[in-house]
């Protein structure tokens, strides 16, 4: 056992100092999109150093201050995060999608005081929605090749005097960062997004120690060692590509390869280009890899394990690899996790780290015996395992630790050998006729239906009380007979899903609203002002825009 004062040395600069110290020049990350020029572990040490030395020695700013990242996948923002930790900022990658009110939203959840981007994202801060939050930044960071003079200019027309400087300046070589070392593991490190699909995304924050050690927890259920190479195609800010991804590859001196995002057409050719050996996936995108058009090449890889995804035989029989199922929060890391040997359609997720407590309670906190569902609830049998809370919001951060455990919000019963059955979330429960009936289970069964390529289920208030059954589907190819492709689409259903779980509404949609890890955002779908043309089973006719809100009301 290391001594309290070894561990407290454990951070995230000082384990990039000691892993640059040992592999040099190995490539820490790849780039598909800048192959010329991966970044290895003695730029991460490097560049680090000079960024926070700059930030924290020219430009004020404290240990402890709250930084936020606004780029998409790339150098600029490895070196904005490495800088960030080398200066004691805590760091807060931010999607890079985000504009206007999510993007206001994000800042005053977090409130940063500088932030790092690129000549797009300054664009997205001067937006009029957003530009108001820019006299609370002490500094903005700007990547890649700017006309300072002009940026200067446009942050005068609207009366706002916050300070810009360059990443490249920053980035030069100098002395070496030492604000870091008056940091200890329990300091606040990061701050990473909730998924944010059913409600307002919360800021979680984790220290030093719990970053290592749920990365390290991934890294033992992907048997992910030293030789291997990870492909991620999921952007950085994302916890799994940039904590179980970019710290877990760090802490054992691998070899990751980023895409700048998913692609279903490119994925095994990328993963196969690179030599990756482990790769990350989400489940909501296996139906996209299962719908590209078969081919010789589909087992030509060498990846053993995909992390994470439920059960799918064919598509491990298909591509020739492993889904690593995990049961994984945003708030703790890893909880359970199983590697293959479940049937399709099983919600077995697998046992408990050891390091991890889990019980299933009713609505009062009560423990439940084994086969009974409720709410899974966690806590850590290790010091340091699990978030500090949710940032600025002490309400919040009560009601997940109530009663001395973290309430995951998610359904889930124990077999009495133990293993877990993940049931989806609470807030996914659609109450229908007296009886919650779960969106997920529906989604599942509509995307095996082979003209559809994406789905999301909600609930829509129903006229006769509680809620009615409301599928946003994307067609893989629009049919040329869209009510024959409806009826059949129906008749799919009817015949794999109860009665009352098929859908009443089904409204064709170009493309869903997706959080960056690609799960949808379903509070999106419920918020529409109006909805599309849809289906309506019950009638057999299709209604014009809005007309399911017009039926809320009556």
């Amino acid at each position: 056992m290391k001594s309290v004062e070894e561990e407290r040395r454990r951070t995230i600069p000082r384990t990039m100092l000691d892993q640059a110290e040992r592999f040099g020049s190995r490539p820490y990350i790849v780039f598909t999109h800048e192959p010329e020029a991966p970044f290895t572990y003695e730029e991460m040490a490097t560049v680090g150093s000079a960024v926070g030395s700059r930030l924290s020695r020219d430009h004020g700013i404290e240990l402890g201050t709250v930084g936020a990242i606004l780029l998409p996948n790339g150098r600029d923002f490895i070196a904005a995060w490495c800088g960030y930790h080398f200066a004691g900022i805590v760091d807060i990658p931010i999607s890079y999608e985000f504009k206007k009110a999510t993007l206001l939203s994000a800042l005053n959840t977090v409130c940063p005081k500088l932030i790092a981007t690129d000549a797009d994202g300054f664009d997205r801060l001067m937006d009029g929605e957003v530009s108001p939050y820019l006299d609370r930044l002490e500094l903005i960071v700007i990547a890649g090749p700017f006309d300072e003079q002009a940026v200067k200019e446009r942050l005068r027309s609207i009366g706002c005097g916050v300070r810009v400087v360059g990443l490249p300046e920053l980035s030069e070589p100098g002395p070496a960062a030492r604000a870091w070392e008056r940091a200890d593991a329990m300091s606040l490190s990061s701050i990473r997004f909730t998924s944010g699909t059913t409600g307002f995304a919360k800021g979680i924050m984790f220290c030093h120690l719990h970053l290592l050690a749920r990365s390290m927890a991934s890294n033992r259920a992907m048997t992910y060692e030293g030789g291997d190479i990870l492909y991620s195609p999921l952007p950085l800010y994302h916890g799994l590509a940039g904590i179980m991804g970019a710290i877990g590859t760090m802490q054992i001196g691998a070899t990751m390869i980023s895409a700048p995002r998913f692609s279903a057409s490119r994925y095994w050719s990328d993963a196969r280009d690179h030599k990756a050996t482990l790769g990350h996936i989400l489940y909501s995108l296996v139906p996209m890899l299962m719908k590209q058009p078969e081919s010789s090449s589909d087992r030509d890889h060498s990846v053993r394990y995909l992390n994470s995804a439920w059960p799918h035989r064919r598509f491990e029989e298909r591509f020739g690899t492993t889904l690593l199922q995990i049961y994984a929060q945003g708030e703790v890391g890893v909880i359970t996790y199983r590697r293959g040997g479940a049937e399709e359609g099983s919600r077995n997720v697998g046992r408990p780290l050891p390091e991890i407590e889990l019980n299933i309670v009713d609505a009062l906190d009560r423990p439940l015996p084994a086969g009974e569902a409720g709410e899974i609830v966690v806590r850590p049998r290790a010091p340091q395992n699990i978030m500090l809370g949710y940032y600025n919001n002490l309400p919040a951060t009560t009601r997940a630790f109530r009663n001395l455990w973290h309430h995951t919000g998610d359904r889930g019963f124990l077999t009495p050998e133990g293993d877990l059955h993940f049931l989806g979330r609470i807030g996914d429960t659609i109450r229908r006729r007296g009886v919650n009936i779960s969106s997920e289970q529906i989604d599942e069964e509509i995307i095996r239906h082979p003209d559809v390529l994406e789905c999301g289920t909600i609930g829509v208030p129903s006229v006769l009380g509680e809620e009615d059954i409301h599928t946003c589907i994307v067609w893989r190819e629009r049919p040329e007979d869209v009510d024959a492709a409806m009826q059949e689409l129906m008749r799919f259903l009817m015949d794999r899903l109860p009665r009352q779980h098929v859908p009443r509404y089904v409204e064709p949609v170009d493309a869903l609203p997706r959080t960056g890890n690609g799960k949808v955002r379903k509070v999106e779908l419920s918020e529409r002002a109006v909805y599309g043309r849809r289906f309506d089973r019950e009638a057999g006719v299709w209604l014009d825009p809005g007309k399911v809100l017009e039926e809320k009301i009556r």
